[in-house]
């Protein structure tokens, strides 16, 4: 593909397109598994980016629900019990997840995962 026609595409596609580009271009190398090819209830570990952060309420005390996404097209939900926030993640930021996935009303969920925060 010449230049020229990189270009032309980068001018032409979406900014969805290119945020999915650019997500999965960041995660590429670090020998995690998309998203949406993750196994559920078998330990599982992937990359993305925080989207959206929200304190809500689970069996009486607080959790921290944060939304990741690597571009694969799918999203995922790491909760953190009776946590109200998490030093360092904030929405942008790259993070690992490890733990076990489980679908919680169509969603993927992980709860308390070990996390790794990346550099900016």
């Amino acid at each position: 593909m010449s230049l020229r026609d990189r270009a032309k595409k980068r001018f032409t596609a979406s900014v969805a397109d290119l945020d999915k580009a650019r997500l999965q271009d960041r995660y590429e190398g670090l020998d995690v598994t998309n998203i949406c090819d993750v196994t559920l209830r078998e330990p599982a570990r992937f990359a993305g980016e925080v989207q959206s952060l929200r304190v809500v309420p689970r069996s009486g005390s607080p959790s921290l629900e944060i939304t990741v996404s690597d571009g694969s097209g799918a999203r995922a939900v790491a909760v953190f019990l009776g946590r109200r926030s998490l030093p360092g993640l904030e929405p942008g930021r790259g993070v690992v997840l490890e733990g076990v996935p489980r679908k919680e009303r169509n969603r993927t969920v992980m709860l308390n995962p070990a996390y790794t925060l990346l550099p900016h």
